[in-house]
This record gives structure tokens, sequence and C-alpha cells, in this order.
């Protein structure tokens, strides 16, 4: 009896400390602080900060790396907000038109495995496509140059469910403009690749993603976005009302999208597909030019997209290449500078047309610490100049 007794005491007992340490909030293991960049992060956890809460954001996580080492990751504000469930490094947002370069990855594996031919046009390779010969080709799609028009509704608020059914609402379309000649940022234009993807593989596209970016590369953080899909780590998704308070977000269906706009990521994974683009190895170096030398245009000038990617220069005149995406529920931005071998990533559970993810802003902090002597020289600049 007294045996009973005890045992039942001690069950009781570990019950009582189970409970007591599941009250513990356990250090986020995905959030990094390099020791390294201390004067960078001061900087920058001030900035970021300041950006959450001046534009009442629900939720957001940001990811850096330099020399293809993780140095900063953390989260801000709520995953969820109800629940007051903490924002993470690791939990998946919406990422909006950034799936553009999930697809641009997968074209350049393709074309490297010659199982995708993106320098024919696609009247030469799938000439029953329209009735109206498609005189554009993949790598003008790719850079926003074929001439086909923007879409006529939002990411996720038509009534499409595939690409297949996508496709017939525009490829009879007039173009704009002649294929080269010009540019404008379609997300048609990759719904079309997609598409294309899926004639040329016999495979949905989804699949051939997963199977030659996603799991070849372990980025498990990304997946379609399918609203009936129990996803693990899935960020809550929110709006603003006219007063600007957070509320929930509309409910919206990605599928058919994913070419263009339909993937949920993390920072953490969008970092590593940004460094894909520094290191040759799963790309070839040719892929790699593919995805990051601005397009020519046939009037001799360069565009400001590469393939799937802005590929220009900032104010201060140092490259980069960059993409960001916004779709409602979600908003993210990649930032890579391939001087200083540094990719930033930064996304939220809420989109919103006034701001943008503060990618440049946190880029500044840590070319502050690499870079002291041209801030240096600016300040003295800055200080002439007021003197005058």
């Amino acid at each position: 009896m007294k045996t009973q007794i005890l045992s039942k005491s001690l069950i009781i007992l570990l019950i009582f400390v189970s409970l007591l340490s599941c009250r513990k909030k356990p250090q986020d293991p995905s959030v990094v602080r390099s020791s390294k960049y201390r004067e960078s992060l001061k900087d920058v956890y001030e900035k970021v900060g300041l950006f959450y809460h001046a534009n009442m954001i629900p939720g957001m996580a940001v990811a850096v790396s330099i020399d293809n080492k993780l140095v900063w990751a953390d989260g801000f504000g709520f995953s969820n907000y109800e629940l007051k469930a903490k924002a993470s490094p690791t939990h998946k947002f919406r990422i909006g038109q950034v799936s553009e370069l999930i697809t641009a990855l997968t074209v350049a594996k393709l074309n490297e495995e010659e199982k995708l031919k993106i320098d024919k046009t696609v009247a030469e390779l799938f000439p029953q496509l329209s009735k109206k010969p498609a005189v554009y080709t993949i790598r003008q799609l790719g850079a926003h140059a074929a001439g086909i028009r923007t879409e006529n509704t939002p990411a996720g608020k038509g009534n499409t469910t595939s690409i297949e059914t996508i496709i017939p609402e525009f490829i009879n379309d007039d173009l704009l403009y002649e294929p080269g000649t010009n540019l404008m940022h379609t997300e048609l234009g990759f719904d079309m690749i997609g598409y294309l993807i899926e004639k040329s593989t016999k495979e949905a596209f989804y699949r051939v993603v997963k199977k030659n970016v996603l799991d070849t590369l372990h980025l498990e953080g990304t997946v379609p976005d399918v609203p009936s899909r129990i996803i693990d780590n899935r960020s809550s998704n929110y709006d603003f009302n006219f007063v600007a308070q957070p509320i929930v977000a509309s409910p919206i269906d990605l599928r058919g999208k994913e070419a263009s706009a339909g993937y949920l990521s993390s920072v953490l994974d969008l970092v590593k597909m940004g460094n894909l683009l520094l290191y040759p190895g799963f790309l070839k170096q040719e892929s790699i030019d593919l995805l990051t030398k601005p397009f020519k245009l046939k009037g001799g000038q360069d565009s400001q997209y590469s393939f799937g990617l802005i590929s220009t220069k900032d104010i201060q005149g140092h490259t980069f290449y960059g993409i960001r995406g916004a779709v409602e529920g979600g908003s993210a931005s990649l930032l890579i500078y391939p001087d200083d071998k540094m990719v930033i990533a930064v996304a939220a559970n809420v989109q919103n047309s006034s701001w943008e993810l503060p990618v440049f802003e946190i880029a500044e902090s840590f070319m502050k610490q690499l870079h002291p002597e041209l801030f240096l020289e600016k300040k003295k600049e800055q200080e002439t100049s007021e003197a005058k």
C-alpha cells in the first residue's frame, strides 16, 4: 500500500514539474547573433525594431548571411497575434512574388540538364498552345520582357486553382510590345513559365520544384501555400483596417499561382537560396549569370531585370540583386550584395503599399562595419557641406 502511495505521489510530482517547465519559454534555437558583428547588431536592432513598431506589424522575421555564414536571424512580434506566439526565423510566411526566384532556380536547373529550352520561342516548342503564335522565349518571360500584359486581379483573388485554368485567360491576348524590346513586371509571365515546365516535364509544377530544388537543398521551410493543408510553422496572415489596426486577412487561394506568387518560405530558406547565386555548386556559373546578369534588350541597353531578379546598382554604386513580393497576408524581400557576399531576407505576415521591408537599412548597418572608411568619408563630406 505504501509503495502504491509513493508511486502515485511521484507521478503527481513529475506531472507538476513538467507543467512548471512548460511555462518557461525556451530560447529559440533559430535565433542567431554573431559576436563578430556586435556593432552592426546594435544598429540594426534599433532600425528594425523602430520599423516594426512604427508600422504596427503583427509579426516579421529577419535573416542575414555574410560569406555564406548566418550572422543574424531573429523574429519580431507574433506569428499568431491572437495566441501571442512569437515570430521566429523558422516560420513560413507568404512571400508573394519572391516565389519567382524559386521558379527561376528550377528553370536554371532544368536548362542545365537540357530538359527545358529557354531560347526557343514558345511557338516553336508548343505550336498548338495558342491561336496567335507565342513569339517570346522563356528567357524573355523570366526577364519580364515578353510583352505579356499584367494580371487583372491580385494573386489569390481570382477563380483559378490550377495553372491550366490561368493560361487561357491571357494566352491569346495581343502583346503590349515586341518581345525583347521593353519590359514590364507581370506575374502572368511566370505563370506561363510554370505551365511550360509542366508541359516539358509532364509533371505538376510543384513536384518538379520539390524534386529539383527543395529536396536537393533540404529547404524544408519552403512549401506551396495550400489553404486546406496543415503546414507546420505556418504564420497566420493579417491585414490593416481603415485606421491601420491589424485584422485577420481575408482568405485567398494561391493554388495555380505557385510559379509567380504561391509559396510560403522562411527567411532562413530565402537566405540559402540567395547564397546559391554567389557560389557555384548547385548551379553552374553560366546559370548563375542567367539569374544575376541584366537582360539585354534588343536596342542594346541593359534591363534592370535579370531572370526573375532585379539586377542593378544602389545609390552608392554597389551592385545588388533583389526581389520583393506582397500578397494578401504576407510580404517578403530578398537582397543580395555579391561583392560583400551578403544576403538579407525579411518576411512579414502582413502587406501594405505604404512601406517597404527594411532590407536596405539592414544592409547599411552591416556595411558600416564592413566598410567603415566609406562611411567616414561620407561623414566628412556632410560636415564640410554643413560648414559651407
